[in-house]
């Protein structure tokens, strides 16, 4: 838009403003002077539409550019109007000779009669005081009005964008909740979230009002950062301060956290599962009696026992069981890559499932780590004894796993059962692992202790293993074993 044009000068001041009403002003007085000019004697006005020869006769034979007429007929000398012309860059043709300038800038029409080339008549009709007073009000006034809305739109925008600023600065009151809010709703935290990350999954579930409220109070909070991936059970329009601490619940988390611990059966493992599920549990007892969709490896001889990786597990709702042990042999098999069981069992005359069943006997024989290699010592000397008096490994763990009894001291009769797992009666290692071995205990079936002994007594009060290597140590051990209450 063109400063000159619009008048924006004059509008808010400067030299080009000034200059411009100068000159108006100096217009309206010369329309009043010639005005009175045209009344007095001797002033012939020339008739609209006759043409610039006709005007160029009245005047005395001179031709109409712009205002020379007029001195011609009156004497009137406007040496200061020409002189105007060209300075400060007004031309006084451009202006005068107003074909294209106001009709293309305010929209009058120059010539008011629709026609003819009598321009001195139109000149006169708009060079009145009325005419240009009512020009310059008609069109300055809207443009005022624009200019002034702009102002007030960039005024209005930029005190709220410093208000936003000094809101964020100040810790401006976010939209919240109150209360522990209502309903249910479940949402995933995503692993790696950040508190504006978890915020927005908070909006969209409209457990919390704002992203802002939840980042205040995660920012003012340093327990936000123990807020752990996961699904959540939370509740809808929640305070964010009420939002953050059902986070930090482990209540709340959707998902059942289940927890394989070392020394657990099968058994014990599909019970849990049954229960936390709603699956019978025949049906998953079948499922352990053929694992082969579980995902087992080759020398695991098809058996789930002491294959299923000691950790904790999240179930999600209406997961699978089935899901939950696969995920628990791939664990066992990145352990067994791991540690490369393969060839460490082979350099140790083994196979990969006989340090899987050593290492479940030593999980249920000591609770001690440290005494693990030296009880997988016993089990390797008795297994390599060619004298034959020690070729049972006679450990209870083993007969207590084949009568699923835990507790109390075992009777005669299972003592005496005729079942492979019974190692008081039948010679080398059972069929199958006994139990879930923690790593540990696989460590120390892999690094077996340098040593002669043959026996091991845990006693009952003061928690150590006694090793002997001969029958009067073992004698010696378990009089110690009685002393402190221990039974056979």
């Amino acid at each position: 838009m063109s400063r000159g044009a619009d008048g924006f000068d004059g509008l808010f001041g400067g030299a080009a403003g000034d200059e411009y009403d100068d000159f108006e002003e100096r217009r309206r007085r010369e329309g009043r002077r010639r005005a009175g000019a045209a009344s007095g004697p001797g002033r012939r006005r020339p008739a609209s539409g006759t043409g610039p020869q006709a005007a160029s006769a009245a005047a005395g034979g001179r031709g109409v550019r712009g205002d020379g007429s007029y001195d011609d007929a009156d004497g009137y000398d406007d040496g200061p109007y020409d002189a105007y012309d060209g300075a400060e860059g007004y031309d006084g043709d451009d202006y005068d000779d107003d074909g294209s300038y106001d009709d293309g800038e305010d929209g009058y029409d120059d010539d008011p009669s629709g026609g003819g080339d009598g321009r001195g008549a139109g000149r006169r009709g708009r060079g009145g005081p009325d005419g240009a007073r009512e020009r310059r009000s008609g069109s300055a006034l809207p443009r005022l009005i624009g200019v002034l809305v702009v102002v007030a739109v960039l005024l209005g925008a930029g005190i709220i964008g410093v208000g936003k600023v000094i809101g964020r600065i100040g810790g401006e009151a976010a939209a919240d909740y109150a209360g522990g809010g209502e309903g249910i709703v479940v949402i995933q935290i995503p692993a790696g979230a950040t508190s504006s990350e978890i915020a927005a999954t908070l909006v969209k579930a409209d457990v919390v009002a704002s992203r802002q409220a939840f980042v205040n109070v995660a920012t003012r909070d340093s327990r936000a950062l123990s807020i752990q991936p996961g699904t959540y059970r939370l509740r809808e329009k929640m305070s964010a301060a009420s939002a953050l601490d059902a986070l930090l619940d482990d209540a709340s988390s959707a998902l059942f956290r289940y927890t394989i611990n070392p020394g657990d059966t099968v058994r014990k493992v599909l019970q849990e599962l049954s229960a936390r599920t709603g699956r019978p549990m025949a049906e998953l007892e079948a499922l352990a009696k053929d694992p082969s969709s579980l995902g087992l490896p080759d020398y695991a001889s098809n058996t789930l026992e002491g294959y299923i990786f000691p950790s904790t597990y999240d179930v999600a709702p209406g997961t699978d069981p089935t899901d939950v042990l696969k995920d628990a042999v791939a664990r066992f098999n990145a352990y067994a890559q791991k540690v490369d069981l393969v060839a460490q069992a082979r350099a140790l005359g083994q196979t990969p499932h006989d340090i899987v069943v050593i290492a479940s006997i030593i999980e249920k024989e000591v609770a001690n780590k440290d005494e693990g290699p030296k009880v997988a010592r016993v089990i390797y000397n008795r297994l390599a004894d060619d004298s034959g008096g020690f070729r049972r490994l006679d450990m209870d763990s083993t007969t207590r796993y084949a009568m699923n009894e835990y507790e109390g001291r075992l009777t005669q009769e299972q003592l005496r059962s005729n079942n492979p797992y019974n190692t008081r009666a039948v010679a080398g290692l059972p069929p199958g692992a006994i139990a879930s071995p923690s790593t540990w205990a696989v460590e120390s079936a892999l690094k077996p202790a340098d040593g002669p002994w043959f026996y091991f007594v845990s006693m009952p009060q003061t928690h150590e293993t006694r090793f002997a290597a001969t029958q009067a140590e073992f004698d010696e051990a378990m009089a110690e074993y009685h002393r402190q209450g221990g039974s056979e």
